[in-house]
Order: C-alpha cells, then structure tokens, then sequence
C-alpha cells in the first residue's frame, strides 16, 4: 500500500496536519441514516479490508441517525514527492490493550495481525477509519487544485503504540510491524458515503 520504507520523522511538519477536526453532515430534510445504509457501504470492493465480513458486524449496529456527525483525526500525511502528486493518509493513534492467556503484560508479539484486525472489527475502528476518509476526501476536493480521490487518497494507519516493538527487536522480517494496522482505501466506499452523506 505504497507505505513500504516511510517514516513519519522524515516528513516535514509543515506538511503533516495534526488533531484535524471536522463535521460531517450526515442528511438534509430529516433523512435518516441507518444500519442498512452503512452495512451496504462494506459490502462494496470486498477485496479491501473489512468486507462482507465487517458488514455482518455493522448489522448488529443500531444506527439511526442525522443531523451532523462531528470528529477529530490524529494526524494527516502526505506521501510523495510534492503535495501535487502524493497520496495522503490518516493516522489514528491507539492505546488499547492486547494480552494473550490473560497474561497482566503486553508485548509486542501480542500485536500481530490477527489480533490487530480483531481489535479493529471490536471497536468498529473500521466505521471510523472510513468517516475519516470521507472527512478527509472532501477536505481534499475543497483544497487540492484538480483532485482526483484515485490519485490523492492513501488509506488509513492505526498505531497501537503498546504494540511498537524497541528498534533494537528483530520483528521486522514480518510483513506486518507490529503495532501497526494499514490498509489503502476503497474509492468505492467513500465516494458511496459522500453520496449518502449529501446535504446540499
């Protein structure tokens, strides 16, 4: 997902945007939203993290909702070699805890990918992560001269930083860091919630 060898110490502050807030109007005219209208949203690109599967989870949601949905995003990066052309990604910072055997300690083999993507569908950081794209995707389109979400839009990291093994251990011969939770984004999906989510 194109994050391969990116460090976030090495992208100038300047370009990093940090505790973006944002509010999303979720309908106009007493519309409501409801579980189905999300639940459809992951039903879409089923090839992207948190499909059908997620789906299932977001039915037992009981959404029902309007007016105007209100939220702050940790942090906002771009990737790329100048803003024109890089792909920008959310960061959402996590503190949750992950122990196997009801152990009292957590380490960072504790964070693999299953029991990452475990914690993700038992918080719906899923639901999160995708509001998050959206709020981010129309900053973007208000911002960005000649936006195009295909070529803007990253994805989205959540950092369990309990689970952020020391430089000095030797967990990264792995394909996933642990600690670290990524996924490129589904223009599918959030170009359906823009679509949902339309006030004017």
């Amino acid at each position: 997902n194109n994050l391969k060898n990116i460090k976030l110490k090495d992208i100038p502050d300047n370009k990093i945007i940090k505790e973006f807030k944002y509010n999303l109007a979720l309908s106009k005219k007493d519309k409501i939203i409801k579980t189905e209208d999300i639940e459809k949203c992951f039903l879409l690109d089923n090839e992207y993290e948190f499909g059908k599967d997620y789906a299932e989870r977001i039915k037992k949601l009981d959404i029902y909702s309007k007016g105007f949905h209100t939220g702050c995003i940790d942090c906002i990066m771009p990737v790329g070699n100048n803003i024109e052309e890089s792909k920008w990604w959310i960061i959402d910072w996590k503190s949750n805890f992950i122990s196997k055997n009801d152990l009292t300690e957590s380490y960072p083999f504790n964070y693999d990918y299953k029991n990452m993507k475990e914690e993700m569908y038992k918080h719906h950081y899923p639901l999160q992560a995708h509001l998050y794209l959206l709020a981010l995707h129309r900053f973007l389109q208000w911002r960005l001269p000649n936006y195009l979400p295909e070529k803007s839009l990253g994805g989205y990291i959540y950092i369990f930083i309990r689970g952020l093994p020391n430089s000095d251990e030797k967990f990264f011969s792995y394909n996933v860091i642990p600690g670290v939770f990524s996924s490129s984004v589904s223009i599918k999906r959030i170009l359906y919630l823009d679509k949902l989510f339309k006030y004017d």
